[in-house]
């Protein structure tokens, strides 16, 4: 998800009780911290786009990370008590912050993270680094912003009690769970109608929710030749299920030309992230320009790196 999400999820889980009513020193920022931790690994865009893709959601996602963030977090957190916080004259009164209390919250304001992240289609590698396998939950878009005004409205300062956000912050948890049981109903459901209409050999079914519209969806079907797109609809008179003429072909991948472009690093970072994986070739006067994209993005320029890389093998 994005960071506003995370910051809020912190925020709310902080005045929802685990700040003990205010009285945990340094629980909200440490919260909010813990809750956006875990992206640290941004910084290797910096690298580059492709190399961006290619790490980012991995090392700092998995268990190795989530044992040791909320150590280094807390350690933190108690450098900035001692020597900011509680220094000089007016620091005397403040009660010091709690290792154990403060760790307990860095933690689960640090698990937070990966299980929002679950759940879009953009992937989370969560047992890295033992298996580079990618988990992705198919139930929110990354930004959502029907999540953004829940959690916005539990922390609202005018009239807020802990019970306020209590009941706020269950109903945003529940938004979620209906939004994961929507997928995992609308994929059997797009398999069934792809297979009714003549598609053979389907090996996966993505269903994305439509950026602030969840009664309403994309599809990708990916069979061993093919992606084929489509849209879900939960309010219609019609079919629920519309797949989409001119299916997007996986392409030659043992052309020779193919075999050289992945040769280029790039092309490799960016294959590391791809789930939808396919290949274009055309030639150019200086050679053949070979294409890899993701059939999940497909927007054309708007989608940045995401939408894929093109590498010219010269003759």
């Amino acid at each position: 998800m994005d960071p506003i999400t995370h910051t809020m999820a912190g925020a709310v889980m902080a005045r929802a009780g685990l700040d003990r009513g205010g009285k945990l020193p340094l629980a909200a920022t440490t919260l909010m911290l813990a809750a956006n931790a875990p992206d640290i690994d941004i910084f290797v865009m910096f690298l580059g786009p492709y190399a961006g893709l290619a790490f980012r959601r991995g090392w700092t996602h998995g268990p190795i990370a989530m044992a040791v963030l909320p150590i280094l977090l807390t350690g933190l957190m108690l450098a900035w008590d001692r020597l900011v916080r509680r220094r000089g004259q007016r620091g005397v009164s403040c009660a010091p912050v709690p290792v154990g209390a403060t760790l307990l919250i860095a933690s689960v304001g640090m698990w937070s993270h990966p299980a929002l992240d679950w759940l879009n289609t953009y992937g989370i590698r969560l047992l890295m680094p033992f298996s580079r396998e990618w988990f992705y939950g198919d139930a929110v878009f990354i930004i959502d912003p029907w999540l953004w005004l829940l959690l916005a409205a539990a922390l609202i300062p005018w009239r807020r009690t802990r019970r306020r956000v209590q009941v706020v912050g269950a109903v945003a948890a529940v938004y979620v769970v209906a939004m994961i049981a929507a997928s995992m109903v609308a994929e059997p459901m797009a398999r069934r109608a792809a297979e009714a209409a003549g598609t053979t050999g389907i090996e996966e079914v993505m269903y994305q929710p439509a950026p602030a519209q969840p009664h309403r969806g994309s599809l990708i079907v990916a069979t061993r030749e093919a992606y084929t797109r489509g849209t879900f609809r939960w309010i219609t008179p019609g079919g629920r299920v519309t797949l989409l003429p001119n299916p997007i072909p996986r392409g030659d991948w043992t052309a020779s030309e193919v075999r050289r472009a992945i040769a280029d690093s790039r092309v490799r970072d960016y294959l590391v992230w791809a789930r939808f994986p396919f290949v274009r070739m055309e030639q150019t006067p200086e050679g053949t320009a070979v294409f890899f994209g993701d059939a999940r993005f497909t927007d054309g320029p708007s989608s940045g790196a995401l939408q894929g890389i093109r590498v010219v093998v010269v003759k």
